[in-house]
């Protein structure tokens, strides 16, 4: 399996006075990767809008990434990730494993 290149991100800078005034239509545009961005004078203050399915991308992209990170920062979990990789690589190079297609394939 190969993994695609998301589609880049698009961001769309509004003042507060601009979401007052054209609220549906600004709400509307923040869909899929493109996230509004409404500015303040000051940076805390500034809120984004984004697209619920795509907070739920960012979200699970959030949880896999801290998931990972828990593994490789434990010494047992990591050292037994390595000793099976390394398994698995030996047992590919002798011909042990067949691969998805001969597996799941149809015959």
């Amino acid at each position: 399996m190969t993994a695609s290149k998301p589609a880049a991100l698009q961001k769309v800078r509004v003042s507060r006075s601009q979401l007052r005034q054209n609220q549906s239509k600004i709400f509307r545009q923040a869909r899929g990767r493109r996230v509004i961005e409404v500015t303040a004078w000051d940076e805390e203050d500034e809120k984004y809008l984004v697209d619920k399915r795509y907070f739920n991308h960012l979200l699970r992209t959030l949880r896999s990434t801290l998931e990972t990170l828990e593994i490789t920062t434990n010494p047992r979990l990591f050292g037994q990730l390595l000793r099976a990789a390394n398994t698995i690589d030996a047992e590919v190079r002798s011909g042990k494993l067949h691969s998805f297609e001969e597996a799941f394939g149809e015959p």
